[in-house]
């Protein structure tokens, strides 16, 4: 695992630009495939990164939280993102957890090409969290100011980071 750079954002203006401006150098990198987990605490920025990500990438419509529908799907020309909200799922090992984690098609989100998988919350699949590409972990400094990192866990990932 790779640790990437610390950025600091003091509004939700910032995170959003630089989710964008990440967004578009992956795209310029060729990054075909590309599951990421973004962990942190509710309210920390993970979904804002995400409609920063789309917005950037040009998709004009409204980017809601996937905390109810646990999968919202955007078909961009250059990419698809899908975008997966686990805080509601099973926890690992409880009944109903293999049935319920099944049930999302993450597999089949995998298995597609020029897809990139956004998970929140990729510590409640523990087997999917281990084969993330990469990690962006969120923290909610004060009302305003979050730190993101970046963090590779594949040659993807590496890649990535650049």
């Amino acid at each position: 695992m790779t640790a990437g750079p610390i950025f600091e954002f003091d509004s939700e203006t910032a995170l959003t630009a630089r989710a964008g401006e990440v967004a578009r150098s992956w795209l310029d990198l060729g990054l075909e495939t590309l599951l990421v987990g973004l962990r942190g605490d509710l309210g920390s920025g993970k979904t804002t990164w995400v409609r920063g990500m789309l917005k950037g990438l040009g998709y004009p419509g409204r980017v809601p939280s996937p905390t109810y529908t646990l999968v919202e799907q955007y078909v961009l020309d250059a990419v698809t993102i899908v975008h997966v909200d686990l805080y509601r799922l099973t926890a690992s090992g409880q009944p109903g957890y293999e049935r319920e984690f099944e049930s999302l098609g993450l597999r089949d989100w995998l298995a597609e090409s020029q897809t990139w998988v956004l998970v929140e919350w990729p510590e409640r699949a523990p087997t999917l969290a281990i084969r993330c590409d990469l990690t962006i972990g969120f923290e909610l400094v004060s009302a305003e100011k979050r730190t993101v990192q970046l963090q590779s866990q594949s040659s993807a990932g590496e890649l990535a980071l650049k």
